[in-house]
C-alpha cells in the first residue's frame, strides 16, 4: 500500500483485512517479520491476549468493597454526629483513622484494574501495548525525569521559604498597617486631619 496507494487490488485487501490488523501487529512482539510467524508464533501471540484473572477480579472486588466500606462509615457517621453521640463510639472514630489511607488504597486498585485490564491493548484491536512504548533512550528519559524532580524540588524550596516567611508575619487584617507597604492605620489618621 505504501509504494502504491491508487492500486484497486491493495486497497481491496485492506478493507477486507483492516479490522484484524491489530491482531497481527501482536506478532512483532516474537517475531520481527509478521510473514514469517509459524502457526506455534500465532498460538502465542493469541493466548498471550488472554489475562490472568486473580489480579482483576481481586482488584475490582477490592475496590469495590472499599467503597461501599467508605459509604458506610460516612453514614454511619453523619447518623452519630446527627444524635450528639460521635465522640462515644470509639470504635467509629478508630475506624475513621485507620480508614484515612484508603481512598488511596481504592484509586490504585482502580488503575490496577484500569491497565491491567487493557492488556494487550492500548487501542483495542488496533494498537498493542508492546508497540505504543516510548520510542526515546534510557538517557533521554533520565535526563527529563531529572529535570522534573529538579524543577519540582526548586518549586517546593520556594513555596517552604514563602509560607514560613508569611507565617512568622502572622494573621493582618486590612487598615491595621501589617500588609507589606501598607502605613498604619494611626499614621493614616494623623495624615487625614
Amino acid at each position: 500500500m505504501r509504494k502504491d496507494q491508487n492500486n484497486p487490488q491493495l486497497k481491496a485487501a485492506f478493507e477486507v483485512h483492516k479490522a484484524d490488523l491489530g491482531f497481527g501487529l501482536l506478532l512483532k512482539k516474537y517475531v520481527a517479520d509478521v510473514r514469517q510467524a509459524t502457526p506455534a508464533i500465532m498460538d502465542q501471540a493469541a493466548w498471550s491476549t488472554i489475562p490472568n484473572v486473580a489480579p482483576m477480579f481481586w482488584s475490582f472486588r477490592v475496590m469495590v468493597a472499599l467503597g461501599f466500606s467508605f459509604l458506610l462509615l460516612f453514614g454511619l457517621a453523619l447518623w452519630f454526629s446527627l444524635k450528639n453521640t460521635f465522640a462515644e463510639k470509639r470504635w467509629l472514630l478508630k475506624w475513621a483513622l485507620y480508614w484515612i489511607p484508603m481512598p488511596w488504597l481504592a484509586a490504585e486498585l482502580g488503575w490496577v484494574v484500569a491497565e491491567y485490564g487493557r492488556q494487550p491493548w492500548t487501542i483495542y484491536g488496533i494498537l498493542p501495548t508492546h508497540l505504543s512504548t516510548s520510542s526515546l533512550t534510557p538517557t533521554s528519559i533520565a535526563m527529563s525525569l531529572t529535570g522534573f524532580v529538579l524543577f519540582y524540588t526548586g518549586l517546593l524550596v520556594v513555596e517552604m521559604f514563602l509560607m514560613v516567611k508569611y507565617a512568622k508575619m502572622g494573621p493582618s487584617s486590612p487598615g491595621t498597617g501589617r500588609y507589606a507597604l501598607e502605613k498604619p492605620a494611626r499614621a493614616e489618621l494623623k495624615g487625614a486631619h
